[in-house]
């Protein structure tokens, strides 16, 4: 019994040894079993989707979601609370708006100008404003004394003043010359006013362009040399016209004809008479030979009709221009020899005149005037 034992022992082992790699196979090989049934289970699509037909998934349209950002960060590097966007630098259209648009004005900023007395506007009746009068020099302080005069360095290293203006000539409210007509007669009321101011005697150059005795729907003469002599104290009135109107026929009455000639006479006459019963002087002047030799055949005839008007109303005189203008036989000039110097007399349209011209015509007006009785004397 004893020699079977060690068999028995050695029997035991190989068993022992024999039935782990039993249990250890059969488990490796239930495992590969389970996967391969999880990886067909993968690839194997349950029979109740391959039944769904394909229109019903086109049927489900799926809602379109906001295309992210071009630069967008990973999800897990947003911040909880996302900074706001950077501002977008304006465009050029955007900020020339901004710049042109108007800024508010801080009205408390600026300072309120301080009141002063506003003088009243004179009344539309008013045919000529009054001048300015000098305010009267203040007298000194009672009590206080002259200031001394400064060394003579410091007067000497002073600069010179300026030599002031001669003041005008006290103002004669009894000799005023009113200057009326057409834009000849602008000329002679700028020279003539100019002249008068030296001598204290009122004028009132009102003289309009474009403007007669004919066509009143521009300008009215007669109408405003009423308003003229009733507002205002004048001793004369200078009158040069007639060169619009020579232009300009009456009542189908063309100009330079005898009919047309008598009847400028008649509104001559009218024009006059507002003055003369007014107790005014009159001085109308003769209109210069003029360069057109048609046109100056007209005004000829203007000046003709006026030069009868005058005649017959009492306190006018009419003052020939022409000789002044022409050569000795008569003919338009337009510069002339006076003094040993050539100056020119007469613009470039041929019609109106230099200020030389006009200022030459000027001096004959004054001689007429003092002639007439119409400026005091020494004027």
């Amino acid at each position: 019994m004893r020699p079977a034992t060690p068999l028995l022992l050695a029997f035991l082992l190989v068993a022992a040894a024999f039935v782990p790699a039993c249990v250890n196979t059969s488990g490796k090989n239930e495992n590969k079993a389970a996967n391969g049934k999880t990886a067909a289970a993968q690839q194997h699509v349950p029979e109740q989707h391959e039944t769904v037909p394909a229109a019903a998934e086109a049927e489900v349209k799926p809602v379109p979601e906001a295309a992210p950002p071009a630069a967008a960060p990973p999800a897990d590097l947003v911040p909880e609370t996302p900074p706001p966007p950077a501002e977008r630098p304006a465009s050029p259209e955007e900020q020339t708006k901004k710049t042109l648009e108007p800024k508010p004005v801080q009205a408390a900023a600026l300072p309120q100008p301080k009141s002063e007395p506003i003088e009243p506007a004179p009344a539309p009746d008013n045919i000529f404003p009054a001048k300015e009068q000098p305010a009267p020099a203040r007298p000194a302080a009672a009590g206080k004394t002259p200031e001394a005069a400064p060394p003579a360095k410091e007067r000497a290293e002073a600069p010179a003043k300026e030599p002031r203006e001669a003041a005008p000539a006290a103002r004669d409210k009894s000799a005023a010359v009113a200057v009326v007509g057409d834009s000849l007669a602008v000329g002679i009321g700028m020279t003539l006013s100019h002249r008068l101011d030296q001598t204290g005697v009122g004028c009132h150059p009102l003289g309009k362009v474009s403007t007669g005795l004919i066509n009143k729907r521009f300008f009215d003469w007669e109408k405003r040399l009423n308003e003229l002599v009733a507002k205002e104290k004048l001793s004369a009135v200078v009158v040069m016209m007639g060169g619009n109107d020579a232009n300009n026929s009456i009542a189908g009455k063309q100009p330079g004809t005898p009919a047309w000639s008598d009847a400028y006479r008649e509104k001559a006459e009218s024009f006059l008479r507002i003055a003369s019963g007014a107790g005014v002087k009159v001085v109308w002047v003769g209109l210069p030979a003029m360069r057109d030799a048609a046109y100056n055949a007209r005004v000829t005839a203007v000046n003709a009709a006026a030069r009868d008007a005058c005649a017959k109303i009492g306190g006018c005189a009419y003052m020939e221009a022409s000789d002044l203008f022409t050569d000795a036989s008569g003919k338009y000039v337009q510069a002339k020899d006076i003094g040993g110097k050539k100056v020119s007399l007469r613009a470039k349209d041929g019609v109106h005149m230099t200020m030389t011209g006009y200022d030459l015509l000027c001096g004959q007006v004054l001689d007429k005037l003092s002639a007439t009785g119409a400026l005091p004397a020494g004027k």
